[in-house]
């Protein structure tokens, strides 16, 4: 049967084919099917590739998914936190103020010591012996004035001749004194109740005046101390609570002690000190700390800090969802933690974005779900 089809078409071509078919040579018949084989080959190219550019344009177009959850606002502290450290209220360098060798030292380094307890001992030397001669040249004038008040009782003495015996007690009782005081200095005492948390010379330095001996830091009260700029300075006055957290993770409670009122000339920064108990001694001068100052009471939402995204000019926010088109919104960072941001500026109840705000753009169509859903 197969063999009668070709026999039939051969006899119906025979019949049919054009003019200049039959006056083309077999080569030249070859080469004319291959070419109507290969446009056809690469027009159907053509029309399978625009099937899959629709289709990837289909794709392209498709609205983006975006993972979003809803924010609840609570009433809060908002906090102005400070970058400080901590400070001793009372430190003082304990100083010579006569001069002499080192004869005794009744301290050592991290003693407690008690106000008036002798610290330095400076050698009395001739000290001593000036002092008894002041002590006789007191008990001389006193006499000789006191013969010259009867005496001008009696009228053998002037009132010049009185007052000069008179000057001459004093003179020397001020002697007495100066040497009293030399005397008292050559001990250098604590001047109030404290740790020694240095000691500056050894038995046998020579210290002059102005030379320090020890230094003396009291336990309590402690500070901690920052700067707050100029937009913030307003909102802080002294009683308001505060508190410090350590960089050795402990938190202490206290209050405002003194707002700087003339700011910085450098930084236009103005000082916060704030008092905090130190009833066993354990803060040291100098630990790096937070400070927290509460301000006022908002209503503020907690996200976590790495939905926040910035705008073209820097202003923090996030990424909004209503009716389906991402919005940016402008917010208030009012106090950052380990366990998450709290910020205000937004309503009740807004859709947020909290996966994929990078790759949308504000006034965009997504598509949201929640989190937690199946997309």
């Amino acid at each position: 049967m197969f063999r009668n089809f070709i026999d039939g078409f051969g006899n119906w071509w025979a019949a049919h084919q054009p003019a200049f078919w039959s006056r083309l040579s077999p080569a030249y018949r070859s080469a004319l099917v291959i070419l109507i084989v290969v446009v056809l080959w690469i027009g159907s190219g053509f029309i399978g590739g625009s099937k899959t550019n629709d289709n990837a344009q289909a794709k392209t177009n498709e609205v983006p998914r975006v993972q979003v959850a809803l924010l609840n606002e609570t009433e809060r502290n908002a906090t102005v936190t400070i970058r400080g450290r901590t400070q001793a209220l009372h430190a003082v360098d304990v100083k010579a103020e006569v001069e002499g060798a080192v004869q005794a030292l009744h301290f050592e380094k991290g003693d407690h010591v008690k106000k008036g307890q002798i610290l330095c001992e400076i050698k009395t030397n001739d000290r001593i012996a000036k002092l008894d001669q002041a002590r006789a040249m007191v008990a001389q004038t006193a006499k000789q004035h006191d013969v010259d008040l009867d005496l001008a009782k009696s009228g053998f003495r002037s009132k010049i001749q009185v007052a000069t015996s008179q000057a001459q007690l004093e003179a020397a009782r001020a002697s007495e004194r100066s040497m009293e005081i030399q005397l008292a200095n050559t001990k250098m005492v604590a001047p109030f109740d404290g740790i020694a948390d240095d000691r500056y010379v050894d038995v046998g330095d020579y210290m002059r005046v102005g030379d320090k001996c020890a230094l003396i830091i009291a336990p309590e009260p402690f500070l901690a101390v920052g700067t707050v700029s100029e937009q913030q300075v307003g909102q802080i006055k002294a009683g308001d609570p505060a508190s410090a957290t350590l960089v050795t993770g402990e938190t202490v409670q206290g209050k405002v002690r003194f707002v700087a009122s003339k700011a910085d000339d450098t930084t236009r920064t103005f000082r916060v000190e704030i008092e905090l108990p130190n009833p066993d001694a354990k803060l040291r001068d100098g630990v790096s700390a937070d400070i927290h100052i509460p301000v006022r009471q908002v209503m503020a939402a907690k996200i976590s800090p790495g939905i926040l995204v910035l705008d073209d000019n820097g202003v923090v926010g996030v990424r909004t969802v209503a009716a389906g088109v991402v919005h940016f919104k402008p917010v208030q960072i009012i106090s950052d933690g380990p366990d998450g941001m709290w910020i205000s500026g937004l309503s009740n109840g807004t859709t947020v974005i909290t996966v994929g705000q990078e790759f949308v753009n504000d006034g965009e169509h997504v598509l949201a779900v929640k989190a937690g859903a199946k997309a």
